[in-house]
Order: structure tokens, then C-alpha cells, then sequence
């Protein structure tokens, strides 16, 4: 039991409560690990990213089945009960054996005491079937109520289209295709979700992985060959990659990324991708004007990522505290790309996130007290209506010097 996939699942689902970590690396490492099996990989990444991103639909259930608060429970019986119930409502297992397997479960992880508990709670679930208030749309959507407050205030029209987008399965991967390795390609297609390193033509440097939205980013950057193009926040480095194939290989590229490690990973992308023009460096963002003059700049800035939920449900856990910190840093981030555009050059401002705090009123901000920069275009892209993750694109043009 130990190795199962639901006793990973519980592990993890404990220690991301615990120490609010990111459930896609502890997955990912835990997986590596354990060495199951295909099948028995994919049900252990369903059942932790599916629990986490209904948690707050499964503490609802959980509320009214317990007859004490769910926080008075051992760690080890939360786990238990919400993956029982995440299988029971969300899963197409057979309720036997979601019972049963989570009755084992506690007892292997080391409630033994509880065991009772959670049979006679998943059994009352089943009985009474999953409870959705129709007026409450956090519960019912498994979101911060701020988030919904934030939707409908900022994007009447399509706040239920996000929300229940935010559920949508990724059955599909985006490749960029590497038109240094195979000419003639299209752009980019898409695949079926699926470990890329094991498909045909990664070890060769024929794709990398980049949702479209990223894609748009970079051709809203439009860098040509011979350009100095600096990219901040640059790490993992699917957009430098892209916009150095689009140079064909030639001026340069200025990858930063704060942390060194994450730098490796754009230099190993480039290796495997064949690039020579990327320069992967450690820089702070904020400090961009040390870098020197290019001719265009992205600031794919850090975000509150409200665009991917349907990627990574841990930022349904987010709180509005986190987000009230983020526009001063986009904005000094801006700025300092700003100062190294050359007369002429091109600054591009991204995010992935559905926020007008971090998006529209940033760049407000930015044109109301940067006189010598006019915004040529800026969009906002809608996973319901646009097939990309939600993500913001504003384009501004250095006038020329006087």
C-alpha cells in the first residue's frame, strides 16, 4: 500500500497543507521515486490535482457529514476523506472500491483509530449524493470568494464562462515546432497530453512545449534577425526559445531569470534546441537597465497566474493578500525593461493572469508617467472564447529621440 498511487496521493496532499507547497513539484519528484506504473502514475496525478483543485467543494461536503470540525481531524484522515470523496463524486470508480481503498488507506497511513470514521462518512456521502448550494459559486466552483467578486466586478460578461473553464481537462499539448531542426514544419501543433521526453524528435531539438498565448507574446515582440532582444523573467525559456528561431538564430538573445537555477534550465533548453544566440543569465529584473540597449524587451512579468487554474489547481489556495503585492513589482519590472529600449524599440508587457490590477491598470500606470512610450496594441485572451490560457499582451513603441 505504501506504493500505491493513493497512498502517494495522501502524502502529498499532507505535506502541501502543511507547508502550502507546490503540488507539481512534490508530484513530480514523488512519481520519480516510486517508479509505478504508467496507469498507476496518471490515477496518483488525478487524484492530487483533482482533490486540491475541489478542496473547497470537498470541505463543504465534509462540513455537514462530520459531526466535529474537519481541522480537529488528524492530518492523515483529512487526506483520507477528501480523496475518498474526490473518487466518490469526481472519479469514475466504483463506490466499493472508494470506500474501501480509503478505509485501508488511513489505516496505512498511520490513523488506524479513524478508520471507522471514514467508512461511515463515505458511506453517508454516497447515500445523501454531492451537495452544490446554487447561490454560493465559491463552493460551487471550488474558488476564493474573492476571485469570484474579482471576476464579476472585472469581466461581467464572461466570469461563469472562466469559472467553469476553470475546470476544463488539458487533453492537449502545444508544440512549438523548431524550424532550425525541421524546416518546412508548421508552427506548432498540438498532441495529446503526454510525457514529451519520450516522444520522437525531443532528444533532437525538434519542439519544445508552449501554450499559445506564449506564442502570441513573442509575436507581439516580432524580433527580427540581427535584433538584441532582452526577455526578463525569461526562465524556463519556451519564449526565448521561440524568439530566437524567429531571428533564425542570429543577433542575440538576453535571457534573465533571478534564481541560477532556473537559468540552467534555458541554457539546457537551448543546448537541446540548438541556439546559439541566447545569453542565459542570473539578473534581477528589477535592475534590467545594467543589462544595456535592445532593440526589444518582453516583461513576461510573475503574476498571480489566475489564467491557469485549470493548469495549476494550487492557486485556487491563493489569497487576496498575495495579489495586493504583485502591481508595484510588475510595475518596477516594466519600468527597468523600459530604460533598455533603444529609440524606435519595442516593450512588451505579458502576464497570465485575468486581473485588471496586474494588467490594464500596470500599463496605465506605466503611460501616464512614461511620456516618451505609446501603447500600440494590448489584448486580453479568454481560455473560454480564445483556446489559450487567459493571458494579457500590451505592445508599447519608444518614439524616436528627439
Amino acid at each position: 500500500m505504501k506504493n500505491s498511487s493513493r497512498y502517494i496521493a495522501a502524502t502529498l496532499l499532507q505535506q502541501c497543507e502543511k507547508h502550502r507547497s507546490y503540488a507539481n513539484l512534490a508530484l513530480d519528484a514523488a512519481l520519480k521515486k516510486a517508479q509505478l506504473s504508467s496507469a498507476d502514475a496518471k490515477l496518483c496525478t488525478a487524484l492530487v490535482y483533482g482533490t486540491i483543485e475541489r478542496r473547497r467543494t470537498l470541505d463543504h461536503q465534509l462540513h455537514d457529514l462530520l459531526t466535529k470540525p474537519l481541522d480537529a481531524l488528524p492530518a492523515q484522515t483529512r487526506a483520507a476523506l477528501r480523496l475518498g470523496l474526490y473518487q466518490l463524486f469526481f472519479m469514475r470508480i466504483p463506490a466499493h472500491a472508494a470506500i474501501d481503498e480509503s478505509v485501508t488507506l488511513v489505516k496505512t497511513l498511520g490513523a488506524p483509530h479513524t478508520a471507522g470514521l471514514v467508512n461511515a462518512v463515505l458511506r453517508k456521502a454516497q447515500n445523501r449524493g454531492l451537495q452544490l448550494p446554487e447561490d454560493d459559486l465559491s463552493i460551487r466552483y471550488s474558488v476564493p470568494e474573492w476571485l469570484v467578486e474579482l471576476w464579476q466586478q472585472s469581466y461581467p460578461d464572461d466570469y461563469l464562462a472562466l469559472l467553469e473553464h476553470s475546470f476544463a481537462r488539458d487533453n492537449e499539448i502545444t508544440l512549438r515546432m523548431n524550424p532550425l531542426r525541421v524546416p518546412d514544419s508548421p508552427a506548432s501543433i498540438t498532441v495529446p497530453s503526454c510525457d514529451v521526453t519520450k516522444l520522437p524528435g525531443f532528444a533532437e531539438g525538434h519542439f519544445h512545449v508552449q501554450d499559445m498565448a506564449a506564442q502570441l507574446a513573442c509575436a507581439a515582440v516580432d524580433p527580427q534577425p540581427g535584433d538584441i532582444v532582452f526577455d526578463l523573467c525569461a526562465a524556463p525559456g519556451g519564449k526565448s526559445f521561440t524568439m530566437a528561431q524567429m531571428m533564425q538564430n542570429k543577433g542575440r538573445v538576453v535571457a534573465t531569470d533571478l534564481h541560477a537555477n532556473r537559468v540552467q534550465l534555458i541554457e539546457q533548453g537551448a543546448t537541446r534546441l540548438g541556439l546559439t544566440c541566447i545569453e542565459a543569465r542570473a539578473h534581477d529584473a528589477k535592475q534590467a537597465h545594467e543589462l544595456g540597449i535592445a532593440d526589444r524587451v518582453l516583461c513576461d512579468v510573475p503574476c498571480s497566474g489566475l489564467g491557469t487554474l485549470r493548469k495549476k489547481p494550487d492557486i485556487r489556495e491563493k489569497t487576496a493578500q498575495e495579489l495586493d503585492k504583485l502591481p508595484n513589482i510588475q510595475y518596477t519590472i516594466l519600468c527597468a525593461g523600459a530604460r533598455c529600449v533603444a529609440p524606435r524599440g519595442v516593450l512588451v508587457y505579458a502576464t497570465c493572469t485575468l486581473n485588471p490590477a496586474e494588467n490594464e491598470q500596470v500599463c496605465a500606470r506605466f503611460l501616464a508617467e512614461h511620456a516618451e512610450f505609446t501603447c500600440e496594441s494590448m489584448r486580453t485572451y479568454m481560455p473560454h472564447k480564445d483556446r489559450t490560457d487567459g493571458f494579457y499582451i500590451a505592445r508599447f513603441i519608444r518614439h524616436a529621440a528627439p
